[in-house]
């Protein structure tokens, strides 16, 4: 199958938060608790991404990758999201002023390991550079096997956090990478 990437439209909204919610149940079955899956079920999702597919605040896109079909046939087989860098609250003031976030790059299950996720990467670092962000952080959850596709990638450890869902203490990562120096 064939695909292609361009930006989201708020038509896709919908098809986002599906492919949003069979990912996290494939990669967080176990990770999370259950209470965690409740919290932010699938029509919570579905708002989030209609907000975010209709949010054209500069700083921000939302990327889709679909199959290569007559628009109204082509499913979503992932996305990726950029946003300005949202510091968290254990780190120092400075940590990330003007850079880039990614904030979400999710693949339909059974969609992984055909350069889908690749290519969607390489549209967040293209908007990232063309935005003008000088870097790009993202957080990934310790233990998802996509730690290994963005060390591949060459985003870099710059710290970690543990947090709180529901009561399991949960490791992530800040990986970055510099845009100015790479591909």
């Amino acid at each position: 199958m064939s695909w292609r990437v361009r930006v989201a439209t708020p038509a896709d909204a919908e098809a986002i938060a599906q492919v949003h919610w069979d990912s996290w149940v494939a990669t967080y079955t176990g990770v999370f608790p259950q209470a965690s899956f409740d919290a932010f079920p699938l029509a919570a999702r579905r708002e989030v991404w209609q907000r975010e597919a209709a949010n054209t605040a500069p700083g921000r896109r939302l990327l889709v990758a679909v199959a290569d079909l007559p628009a109204s046939d082509a499913p979503v087989l992932g996305f990726a999201c950029l946003g300005p860098y949202r510091r968290q609250p254990h780190e120092a003031a400075e940590a990330g002023a003007g850079e880039g976030e990614l904030t979400a790059l999710y693949l339909r299950p059974g969609h992984f390991r055909r350069g889908i996720g690749r290519a969607l990467w390489q549209a967040v670092l293209q908007a990232a550079r063309e935005i003008g962000y000088p870097a790009l952080r993202l957080w990934v959850i310790a233990g998802n096997p996509a730690e290994r596709f963005y060390a591949a990638m060459g985003a870099l450890p710059v710290g970690h956090n543990v947090f709180d869902a529901h009561g399991t203490p949960v490791r992530e990562h800040c990986c970055r990478v510099d845009l100015s120096s790479t591909d």
